[in-house]
């Protein structure tokens, strides 16, 4: 009896030039689907790091420029647009603070004097931190992967506990607490703690592989 080939067997078929066979392979990239490199999950990780100096670089200049994110950022989170009737002015920002101090005990003018002073001193604080975290990031982006590492722990850090504090101000207990959370603060802690969850594992992935 006569003996088919199995339907197992790879197909094969001759060289045009030669009596050889060639294996007919399915290629690589339609077999099997390649994972992100270790260096687009590095530079993936970086380049979320600039996030913050874009929204809160400016207050490095003056903390009452804040007010640009209160007037044009936050009522996306609403949501919303931008309304020029609801927007802040100068004056106005002095104004509450003014009315802040006042508020303060009469016989602790002082420290009073000093909350408000630290308030507006820890923000512009801030925006020098995240310009530098931004410097960093670009520097790191200029160097080899097996060069990133220290970055990438600090920043893993970062964003580690970026992703505790909007999820406390989305409303999850247990991870501090902060007084006075608005409807739009409470959206922004919404959105932007998977955004810093995703930069932890890109940070800290870089950072373990490294």
């Amino acid at each position: 009896l006569r003996r088919f080939p199995s339907t197992r067997a790879r197909a094969v078929k001759c060289h045009p030039l030669q009596n050889t066979p060639l294996e007919l392979r399915p290629s690589p990239s339609i077999s099997r689907a390649h994972p992100m490199s270790l260096e687009v999950v590095s530079s993936l990780g970086l380049v979320l790091c600039f996030a913050p100096a874009l929204v809160h670089g400016v207050e490095v200049i003056s903390p009452m420029l804040s007010r640009w994110v209160v007037n044009v950022v936050l009522p996306f989170f609403g949501p919303g647009f931008p309304a020029a009737a609801s927007a802040l002015s100068y004056g106005e920002q002095l104004a509450m603070l003014d009315a802040a101090r006042a508020a303060g005990p009469e016989t602790k003018g002082a420290a009073a004097d000093d909350y408000v002073f630290l308030l507006l001193f820890e923000q512009r604080q801030g925006s020098l931190a995240f310009l530098s975290v931004a410097v960093g990031a670009a520097y790191g982006l200029s160097l080899g992967y097996d060069d990133r590492a220290p970055l990438h722990l600090m920043f893993g850090v970062m964003s580690v506990l970026f992703a505790l504090v909007n999820a406390n101000h989305a409303g999850m207990p247990g991870l501090g607490h902060h007084p006075r959370v608005s409807r739009h603060g409470r959206n922004v802690g919404i959105v932007f703690s998977p955004f810093w969850a995703v930069s932890a594992a890109f940070n800290l992935r870089a950072f373990i592989h490294a």
